[in-house]
């Protein structure tokens, strides 16, 4: 069967660099050890560690309490006292679940299965660029991919770099299947794509991408066509989950994690964090404003130069992600990994850029994009001493409070406190603490101990003190303070 594009780069655009470090399999597996680097480390890191600890939860619960992936379910369930939430179909969850299952639940492994599906998936991105495009370019590209925002996100135990693998892989075998029209990478075109889909909803965002080849002129027409079907069957499978069943999940237990906006919501809710939103393409994509600079470099070689393929990629993929972008009104703006789906996008273009820098600065220049990117991204692979002390929550807590007994945690209203103590609880900010007709409320329902973090607290509250440390305190709660 002939290509669906015709390639167009010639073979004299070489990777410029010595021979042993032209094969883009040395860099996957270089940076894969050195991801491992506090592989083991719990989610106590600055990024993004609240949503790490929520991820954990809903892991730690399959294994814990009721392994039905349709219930997912978190221990700060407050007071939707099921904790059952609703949220994006645990794929990544279960897959924790199952290595739980031959060893015991750990915080880590969600970290680990992430990498290396994520390490997986940066070799099909590069095979898949490969058909299309010169070797130099789909090495520069997945060469940018690696080490980009997904650096440090595909070492965490989060969803959004697991998801996006799965579709980079999904896609390859989409257009291998047009391209050669085998019957089995149809097949797992559809699984990784309906699997991708419900581990995080973003990645529908890709499916634009499949407008190239279903509207190419060189296949027939019975592919194209089983290539539509499937799609649409994986685009009901994901309108399922999330507008049928967690729209019933939030209507019977009132708790969810995501809070769609209209076109029209999302614009005015983004307007005030604009500079923000464009910081998300111009730093946060790579981690690196050199990088961002040859993305543009790369966009102006293939206006230039006519270069179609790249532009129409771009043409049909940032409508699309646009729209997105709107439908999370301020979340973009304010939660980084939302680009991770658009950067595979952006590297390809980057990659082209790259492909054209002269020999002798190609080289230092992938090394200052390499240092910059991962300097601006280390903090994730450390963990302060200051954050230590909520390992020992549990055992703290223990103590003093009986296991069966739900707690209400002082410190904020993220999940960290309530994950590390392992308790099924409430989390608090100062002002819902320190106001008694709100804590009045929690002891109606049944909540008879309180957690204080010290740390979070200028002004304590005043109710029975029963055990103090020299970062938490534990209260037994009563309506009448003392």
């Amino acid at each position: 069967m002939e290509p669906i594009f015709v390639q167009v780069y010639n073979s004299q655009i070489i990777t410029k660099l010595s021979p042993h470090l032209k094969s883009i399999k040395f860099w996957l597996a270089f940076f894969f050890v050195i991801r491992l680097v506090g592989i083991t480390n719990p989610p106590l890191e600055r990024g993004h560690d609240w949503r790490q600890c929520l991820t954990n939860m809903i892991s730690r619960n399959l294994y814990e309490t009721d392994n039905n992936p349709f219930y997912p379910t978190v221990d700060n369930g407050g007071r939707h006292e099921s904790g059952i939430i609703a949220s994006e179909f645990p794929v990544f969850n279960y897959c924790v679940y199952l290595v739980s299952l031959l060893f015991g639940y750990s915080h880590w492994y969600g970290r680990l299965i992430n990498l290396i599906l994520s390490t997986i998936a940066a070799w099909y991105f590069y095979k898949l660029l490969k058909e299309y495009f010169a070797e130099s370019v789909a090495f520069n590209a997945t060469f940018l991919l690696t080490i980009s925002i997904w650096f440090g996100f595909s070492r965490k135990s989060m969803p959004d770099t697991f998801s996006m693998s799965l579709m980079l892989m999904a896609i390859y075998h989409a257009f291998l299947f047009i391209k050669k029209n085998d019957g089995w990478r149809l097949a797992a075109y559809g699984i990784l794509a309906s699997l991708a889909v419900l581990a995080k909803l973003p990645a529908i965002f890709a499916f634009s991408i499949l407008v190239l080849p279903i509207f190419s002129k060189t296949n027939i027409w019975l592919p194209k066509l089983s290539l539509v079907v499937t799609s649409l069957a994986v685009l009901s499978i994901g309108y399922w989950w999330y507008f049928v069943w967690d729209e019933y999940l939030f209507r019977t237990w009132w708790y969810q994690l995501f809070f769609p906006r209209t076109l029209k919501e999302g614009l005015q809710e983004s307007m005030p964090f604009w500079n923000k939103a464009l910081e998300q393409f111009y730093f946060t994509a790579f981690q690196s404003f050199i990088a961002f600079a040859t993305f543009l470099y790369g966009l102006y070689h293939c206006i230039k130069n006519k270069i179609n393929l790249p532009l129409i990629i771009l043409g049909v993929t940032f409508p699309v992600f646009i729209a997105f972008i709107l439908k999370t009104g301020n979340v973009f703006a304010l939660h980084n990994y939302y680009i991770i789906p658009f950067v595979p996008v952006m590297a390809l273009i980057g990659g082209i850029g790259l492909s054209n820098i002269p020999s002798k600065i190609y080289p230092w220049l992938l090394a200052l994009i390499s240092i910059e990117s991962i300097a601006n991204q280390q903090n994730d692979f450390f963990i302060k001493d200051s954050e230590k002390f909520k390992l020992t929550l549990n055992t703290e807590i223990n103590k003093v409070v009986p296991k069966a007994e739900k707690i209400a945690m002082a410190g904020n209203t993220g999940p960290q406190y309530i994950y590390f103590a392992h308790r099924k609880g409430w989390g608090l900010s100062k002002e819902q603490t320190l106001d008694t007709s709100y804590m009045n409320f929690l002891i109606k329902k049944n909540y008879k101990y309180l957690v204080v973090i010290k740390r979070e607290f200028s002004e304590l509250p005043q109710y029975q003190l029963l055990s103090e440390n020299k970062d938490i305190l534990i209260y037994k709660l009563g309506k009448t303070k003392i």
